[in-house]
């Protein structure tokens, strides 16, 4: 490369100071947007991939049908892995079941680790996942059932040191022998857990407590589905094929009384396609795979723009070059030298900013990324987007100005002018298209979780907070609810089983009703309670009556407004009889239908009872006492003895919880709609300057002619308002069947209304014409001796 055309090209960069910030601030901070999308977008769909022959690798996941409502479980029963394991084409299957909220300790040194994840797993997990040991060996972890593998952090909260192959420590009260440390185990997993124990504990202590019902191991019980399964298929198999006969075998094994189907899907899909074939998180890497895109075409349109508005100005440079013998490809290697060293400054520009800004960008986006100059996959992404990008931004003003004829570019004019500003409106139109796409996304998104907030749940959440008691204190709850009782700051306190009410997830398909018809099943949400529970929460009983805290509330149930629906039962419900896990009993009350699950997903069947272990304490304070409330609580808390610190969470903590996804996902379209706006403000500022420029002189006889400040601007202004405003009429129908996708994903949804599209576009009118009336304003107030004098 010739260093005397670097030089040249630096010259005209710092003699341009203005339109070289521009275009540089303008493609830096498109590139470091570009980088930091990239690096979100990889992660995503790198998960589960790392393990060895991961297109091999499925996840079983069980649909069940009642209807027209099809209904799917992300989990199966144990024999299912069993069923696999017996499919010639199927290399290996696995199960695992998992146990959290427990408690681990060094029994040395009392140290604790609290809310741990424990993944109970089979012989045959380490022959399908990619979870290698630092040290230990695998064959030592099956030999005993009390053997556990810990992750690096759960051993060093514990011993404070890697180095524990060997040691013992309790699971529950229950010794255990450390045989390995797994390595750092991958963010980009689905499995997550804190340490490993045989899945042969979990089975015998499932049959020491009695089973389930008649079933008395994992290997027999066809109605808990507990476990995730997983298989690994030989190579060229079909994963349908797998699905069908797992569902023969299945309803062979229930005497042909099931209607479930097992769907095989590929676990590399699974994150972003779920089992129930929603694409939303799918349909959001896309999204942000196209504003990657699109961010980085703004930015080359700035440049493409900018450079074919001057045209005119570099027409005489082009011309004398031309006369002294430059041929056409010297030309245009000069001006690709020119681009190439804007870009070099501007991709040094957003690789600094990516360094400092990926903390922020992490808490942002809810992950851990790590931008790595060694991360091979990121640069070839990154490299993909620099290079098209400069291509797009280099290869046409090059090719425009090396191709001025000699003689106009010598008087300065050039032979393309009419389509240059043709190209350059368009690509305005291009622009702010974009960007008015985002800005009216961004309010649909704002006014859907707008709408979950103040949606009526169906239940009051308001100063209301849960805490998990041991089992001291359960067994002590009467004595424990009568002090809390005689406390001024506390309304009242409910025991249930109901962890999380705003995604309470502990279902069953064991149901039966009168005119059940063979082979027909039904997921329902089962909720243990007392009879405090539906008071506390203002829940509304349309018919019957509340539990009585008597021992008749034994045999009997209340359900919710869909399970009546689906079952087909017809009012009056009260006296109508059930059986739910082999127990007969009959139906007290129905309750109006409320969300117990995210309002993504309609609300479902639901019947609650006062039969199995309840440990969570809801309790609901006086308005304004809450800290008092919590303190009583924490007082009686402290009482039993227990190795669980005091914990408690509110009612509406948990449900922001729950959209937190949606939250970040709206915070970002905010940051990047903001940053095409700006980037699409960058471009105006620049082409209003230079407009300006190129009509000084028009500009000053009309001042002297008696034009008025507001008259020269709107005399600037009006070509590009028109712009923006045809590029909110195609903006618009774009957004609008874009975000009627993405609200498609809620069974309760917002409204699109109209003024979301007005209000997008005045709010970039009005950015456009801020930005223009700034340099159209200094034109207008200038002295017009200046322009005129030379005339």
């Amino acid at each position: 490369m010739n260093t005397e055309n670097i030089k040249t090209a630096w010259r005209r960069l710092k003699n341009n100071k203005f339109y070289t910030v521009v275009n540089v601030l303008g493609l830096a901070v498109s590139l470091a947007t570009a980088i930091l999308i990239i690096l979100w977008v990889q992660d995503e769909r790198s998960f589960d991939r790392f393990h060895t022959d991961s297109e091999r690798i499925y996840k079983v996941n069980s649909h069940m049908q009642f209807g027209d409502t099809p209904t799917v479980w992300e989990g199966a029963p144990g024999p299912v892995t069993l069923i696999a394991r017996n499919i010639p084409f199927v290399e290996t299957a696995t199960r695992v079941t998992q146990n959290s909220g427990g408690l681990l300790e060094n029994t040395h040194t009392k140290a604790k680790s609290f809310g741990d994840k424990i993944a109970y797993v089979d012989e045959s997990f380490f022959s399908i996942f990619h979870f290698p040991l630092k040290q230990g060996h695998i064959t030592t972890f099956f030999e005993d059932q009390r053997h556990i593998i810990l992750t690096p952090r759960t051993a060093i909260e514990l011993f404070g040191s890697e180095d524990v192959v060997g040691k013992s420590l309790e699971w529950q009260g229950e010794p255990m022998t450390i045989t390995g440390i797994l390595k750092e185990v991958p963010q980009n997993t689905s499995l997550t857990f804190d340490a490993l124990i045989p899945l042969s504990y979990y089975a015998a202590q499932f049959t020491k407590n009695g089973g389930n019902m008649n079933w008395k191991t994992i290997d027999e019980d066809l109605g808990n589905y507990a476990f995730s399964t997983y298989i690994k298929l030989q190579p060229n198999a079909e994963a349908s094929v797998a699905s069908q006969k797992i569902s023969e075998e299945f309803k062979k094994l229930r005497n042909g009384e099931s209607s479930n189907v097992f769907s095989v899907d590929k676990l590399a899909d699974l994150h972003l396609i779920s089992a129930d074939g929603n694409k939303s998180a799918l349909r959001l890497v896309q999204a942000f795979t196209i504003i990657v895109v699109l961010l980085l075409v703004i930015g080359a349109i700035n440049y493409v723009n900018l450079s074919t508005a001057r045209s005119l100005e570099r027409a005489k440079d082009v011309g004398i070059r031309k006369v002294i013998g430059a041929s056409r490809m010297q030309l245009f290697s000069s001006f690709a030298i020119e681009t190439a060293l804007i870009f070099s400054i501007a991709l040094l520009i957003a690789v600094l900013s990516v360094w400092a800004l990926i903390p922020g960008y992490n808490s942002i986006s809810g992950k851990s990324l790590v931008f790595s100059l060694s991360n091979i996959n990121v640069w070839i992404y990154i490299g993909i987007a620099i290079g098209s990008t400069l291509l797009l931004a280099s290869i046409y003003p090059a090719l425009q100005m090396a191709s001025f004829h000699t003689l106009p570019a010598l008087k300065g004019k050039s032979t393309r002018n009419s389509s240059a500003s043709f190209l350059r409106k368009g690509l305005v139109i291009f622009q702010f298209s974009i960007s008015i796409t985002l800005i009216i996304a961004t309010l649909i998104i704002k006014n859907q979780l707008d709408y979950i907030r103040e949606k009526n749940l169906g239940y009051d959440k308001e100063q209301v907070f849960t805490v998990n008691l041991d089992w001291d204190a359960v067994q002590a709850y009467d004595a424990i609810r009568n002090e809390l009782a005689s406390s001024p700051a506390i309304q009242s306190t409910a025991l249930t089983g109901v962890y999380n009410l705003a995604d309470h997830g502990e279902a069953t398909g064991d149901l039966e009703w009168s005119g059940k018809a063979p082979g027909e099943s039904i997921i329902v949400t089962q909720a243990s309670v007392d009879k405090n529970f539906l008071p506390l929460l203002n829940l509304e009983l349309l018919e019957g009556k509340n539990f009585t805290g008597l021992p008749v509330d034994s045999s009997s149930f209340i359900i919710n407004e869909a399970l009546a629906k689906q079952i087909g039962l017809k009012s009056p419900y009260v006296g109508q009889s059930l059986k739910f896990h082999g127990m007969d009993g009959q139906i007290v009350g129905v309750v109006k239908d409320f969300h117990y699950k995210s309002l993504k997903e309609k609300i479902g069947p639901m019947l609650m009872w006062t039969h199995w272990y309840r440990s969570c304490l809801y309790v609901k304070a006086q308005p304004g006492m809450v800290q008092e409330a919590i303190a009583a609580v924490e007082a009686q808390y402290q009482q039993y003895s227990t190795d669980f610190p005091f914990k408690y969470a509110f009612l509406d903590s948990k449900f922001e919880e729950l959209y937190k996804s949606d939250n970040r996902t709206g915070l970002l379209f905010n940051i990047f709609s903001g940053i095409a706006i700006f980037i699409s403000g960058l471009g105006l500022l620049a082409l209003t300057t230079y407009a300006a420029q190129i009509r000084i002189k028009e500009i000053g006889i009309r001042k002297v002619l008696g034009a008025s400040v507001l008259g020269i601007i709107h005399l600037l202004s009006k070509e590009f308002i028109v712009l923006v405003c045809i590029s909110i009429v195609i903006a618009s129908p774009i957004a609008y069947y874009v975000m009627d996708e993405w609200l498609s994903n809620f069974s309760y949804r917002t409204h699109v209304d109209i003024h979301v599209f007005f209000a997008g576009g005045l709010l970039a009118i009005a950015v456009a014409y801020l930005t223009i009336g700034f340099r159209a304003m200094q034109a207008a107030i200038a002295n017009p001796i200046k322009s005129l004098r030379d005339e």
